[in-house]
């Protein structure tokens, strides 16, 4: 699905780029298990899980899924992150940043009036934008999704995805850089 409003894309886009800041990451691949220990989202492994508890996240979701949940012994809410790590490790990469993208969007808050299809799409996006943005695909010199595959730790299938995202993506760029695109340059090649 398309998000209905093009602006919400750049809008997408710039929230990734406050989580990398937020989250001091200026380098590749993306390490999105440290980028949930430093938002305090609280990550669990379907193996971590009692039989019916995995019989129950599976039915749900057989990748992952996140929710608010009180911390046992305190008071305090945190976000918890579900994953399949019986899956390929850049599997449960895409997931954990699809579900950072649910939460850090705040498609899980009560008052969001997206729609399911509404959520999901911009939450691909996220993952999509933040795993292997196009302006890092470019400067990594990647001719093909082999390279991007490589380069950022994704499936085969997803590098088939992201390298069709960074052509379209060149083909309307890099010949004028957004602020954000070139921000997000700098802070990637500065270290």
């Amino acid at each position: 699905m398309y998000l209905p409003d093009t602006t919400r894309y750049d809008e997408i886009k710039r929230e990734v780029l406050y989580m990398y800041e937020e989250c001091k990451v200026c380098t590749y691949p993306i390490n999105c298990f440290e980028i949930a220990n430093k938002l305090c989202y609280i990550l669990v492994p379907y193996s971590q899980l009692t039989d019916q508890q995995l019989k129950l996240s599976k039915e749900y979701s057989p990748d992952g899924f996140s929710l608010l949940r009180k911390m046992p012994g305190t008071g305090m809410f945190r976000w918890y992150i579900f994953y399949n790590d019986n899956t390929c490790y850049e599997r449960q990469r895409w997931t954990i940043l699809h579900e950072i993208g649910h939460i850090y969007l705040g498609h899980l808050e009560p008052d969001c009036q997206l729609s399911s299809a509404q959520k999901e799409a911009e939450a691909n996006f996220f993952t999509k934008y933040s795993i292997a943005p196009p302006p890092l695909i470019y400067f990594t010199n990647c001719r093909c999704p082999m390279d991007v595959a490589k380069r950022f730790h994704v499936s085969r299938q997803a590098s088939n995805y992201l390298f069709a995202y960074y052509q379209k993506w060149l083909h309307f760029g890099p010949r004028k850089y957004e602020q954000f695109e070139f921000t997000m340059i700098v802070r990637f090649l500065a270290t």
